[in-house]
């Protein structure tokens, strides 16, 4: 599986944001690099948004399947200001946080069948990162 990721983001997180989902991304990729799913998805698409509360609302989040690319899109909403006054170890538990959320959304796209094995492997991959990003 392929894991991308990408933001909407405010100004007010700059590059510490990025920086986070670089190193989740980076992990994360790896370990799904092996990994093959029932239900047939290739890409796993993260989005995460930290948007200021005046403007959230103009960022859903939203999870759909695009089954003809095969790629899930997930976009999370992320608590801006919990992540800007955070350190660097705890934004990146906030982003891993968000994508193992996303999982759950995943498991309600109808089109999608996710089954509870593919979701829990996921799940599984997302506490890996965890873990070596912690220790790294």
């Amino acid at each position: 599986m392929i894991f991308r990721t990408s933001s909407e983001q405010d100004v007010l997180v700059g590059e510490a944001a990025q920086a986070a989902r670089k190193k989740v991304k980076d992990v994360l990729a790896e370990i799904l690099s092996e990994v093959s799913l029932e239900c047939g998805a290739e890409t796993w698409s993260f989005i995460s948004i930290l948007m200021r509360d005046e403007w959230i609302g103009d960022y859903p989040e939203v999870k759909r399947y695009h089954k003809s690319r095969k790629v899930i899109e997930v976009r999370v909403q992320i608590p801006i200001y919990e992540f800007k006054e955070a350190g660097s170890a705890q934004q990146v538990e906030l982003m891993l946080d968000a994508v193992y959320r996303s999982v759950d959304m995943m498991a309600q796209i109808k089109s999608l069948k996710l089954s509870n094995g593919d979701a829990q492997v996921l799940r599984e991959s997302v506490e890996k990162a965890r873990v070596l990003l912690r220790a790294a």
